[in-house]
């Protein structure tokens, strides 16, 4: 009996002695490690090249439908304006860092500015009021431009301008000899052989270059030019899509 009693106790002790291995064993805890990856900067000089290229490739494509509609009878610009509604929308969703808001701002107000006015023009209001709607989006642009030059850090260079008033005191007849029309871009600009937006083209006046301006229409919506290069050929360009160096009140009635 006290034999089997030893036996009970040795492997009692035995059993708390294990017991007590195991306890004192410490608990492997797994540990993971989150890596949070740094937000780039997208108004770096590293970045910004790339975020610039995303808006300014909606800018051209807008530009290359206001190229089209300046080209486009006016019963068919309604199959235009959609399309450069699109882009205008496409522009307004584009999400842009806020070195960029000042350029997708000058864009948007460009876009609508020209929308707005492809819809007067549509709707035959006033030529005064698109002809100033015309500068303003013009201008707007050259803002843009500017604008995108300045970020990617290149210079702009900025043709030179013909005032306005500068043969103001010349009587009109020398004023018309002198006078020519220019290109401001940023497209080339259909001459047309008749003064109407559906009359066959006769020519191209391309970026930047300038045509001799020798008459206008009776309701001044049209200059009569003599083509480029070729002596003695004339032609027709919307007055709105050009500059002209002299008022065109002083060009004559050619009709």
């Amino acid at each position: 009996m006290k034999y089997k009693i030893l036996i009970f106790i040795l492997m009692f002790s035995l059993l708390i002695t294990a017991c007590g291995a195991a306890d004192a064993t410490p608990a492997t805890v797994e540990t993971s490690t989150e890596v949070i990856a740094a937000t780039p900067d997208l108004c770096s000089a590293e970045n910004l090249p790339a975020e610039v290229a995303k808006v300014n490739k909606l800018m051209r494509e807008f530009d290359d439908y206001s190229s089209l509609a300046s080209n486009t009878p006016q019963a068919q610009l309604v199959e235009l304006i959609p399309e450069m509604q699109r882009i205008l929308r496409d522009a307004e969703d584009l999400q842009t860092p806020p070195c960029l808001q000042t350029l997708k701002q000058l864009q948007m107000s460009h876009m609508n500015l020209v929308i707005q006015i492809l819809m007067a023009f549509m709707n035959n209001s006033d030529v005064a009021a698109i002809n100033a709607g015309i500068a303003q989006s013009r201008e707007l642009h050259s803002q843009y431009d500017i604008e995108m030059a300045r970020l990617l850090g290149i210079t702009l260079v900025v043709p030179p301008t013909v005032p306005p008033n500068a043969a103001a005191t010349t009587a009109p007849s020398t004023a018309a000899a002198a006078a020519y029309v220019t290109n401001p871009g940023p497209t080339g600009i259909n001459l047309r052989s008749s003064p109407a937006l559906n009359a066959p083209e006769a020519g191209l006046l391309d970026v930047k270059i300038s045509a001799v301006a020798i008459g206008r229409s009776a309701d001044s919506q049209w200059i009569k030019v003599e083509i480029p290069n070729q002596p003695g050929q004339t032609a027709w360009v919307f007055a709105s899509l050009a500059q002209l160096s002299v008022p065109i009140d002083q060009l004559p009635v050619t009709e």
